[in-house]
């Protein structure tokens, strides 16, 4: 339908007014695109691109009396106190410390019994000491060379190393050597009487026998520090009993297994052949050790 802009008649489907004859004009209805100016378009852009944060949890925060003003900075971190670090030090060397008083208990027992009766019960032993008989070993050896260190006195001042000339390096030799005194009695109980012997039940039995000398010699530093000539035979005691009693009683603790093994005697002659060629060979290192004038008086 179409209206007429002279007279105002509606035509239906007519070119020309049926009314006045006028020539109708069709009149195209349409949406113009209005452009926004840019303030609306970056505002439109900024309305499309913003997304909304998820919930942000808040802290809370009491403002001090009298200052409800006052800006609030998150506390900072707490710090670990000294004595908590100890107490977690602590914590973490409880189990070692624990360990050793436990391994300390058990020899200080193996070494009591080993005192009363060291004959009885090194016949008795086996392997399963072993580690108790390796301490005993290491102590009579700390023992000599600690005790020279200290009779020493003032004197170690003019000495260029002393705790490593007089301690660590005799304490080596001296180790070394009480082994291979062990090892030598092990090879004569084989031959002589049992030949299914094992070293580590030798070594066991070495370091309970070494239990009384380990008193001895502690006895014999008491005599020194006092100024009593007989600690120097006690030293020459626990030396000589080491070199040559230690070896005999372990190889006759042994029942002989072996009917076509040598005599025990000769065995243990063995032991001392061997134990003479061993200071030969080493020489000053275990030699000096043995026989230190000065300390030893000999």
């Amino acid at each position: 339908m179409m209206v007429c802009k002279i007279c105002g008649h509606e035509n239906v489907d007519a070119k020309f007014c049926e009314k006045c004859g006028s020539k109708l004009e069709y009149e195209v209805e349409g949406r113009v695109a209005v452009q926004p100016d840019e303030h609306q378009e970056i505002h439109s852009s900024e309305n499309t691109t913003t997304t909304f944060p998820k919930e942000v949890e808040t802290v809370k925060f009491k403002a001090p009396a009298g200052n409800p003003h006052t800006a609030f900075t998150a506390p900072p971190p707490t710090e670990h106190s000294s004595s908590g670090q100890a107490e977690s030090e602590s914590s973490q060397l409880k189990p070692y410390l624990d360990s050793a008083k436990q391994n300390s208990k058990i020899y200080f027992n193996y070494f009591v019994t080993g005192l009363k009766s060291p004959l009885r019960v090194a016949k008795k032993t086996g392997s399963e000491q072993l580690l108790n008989g390796i301490i005993s070993m290491v102590i009579f050896a700390i023992l000599l060379p600690l005790m020279l260190y200290l009779s020493l006195g003032s004197a170690r001042g003019y000495m260029r190393s002393p705790f490593v000339d007089i301690v660590l390096k005799p304490v080596f030799w001296l180790t070394l050597f009480i082994f291979l005194i062990a090892v030598y009695t092990f090879g004569a109980v084989k031959l002589s009487t049992n030949r299914r012997v094992g070293l580590k039940e030798v070594i066991a039995r070495f370091g309970t026998l070494l239990i009384p000398f380990i008193v001895i010699v502690l006895a014999a530093f008491i005599f020194l520090l006092m100024g009593i000539g007989i600690g120097k035979l006690f030293i020459a005691i626990a030396l000589l009993g080491t070199i040559f009693t230690i070896p005999a009683l372990i190889t006759l603790s042994y029942k002989r297994e072996s009917p076509g093994g040598i005599d025990t005697l000769y065995s243990i002659l063995l032991i001392y052949v061997a134990v003479f060629l061993t200071i030969f060979i080493l020489g000053d290192s275990v030699g000096s050790m043995l026989g230190s004038s000065n300390f030893f008086g000999f």
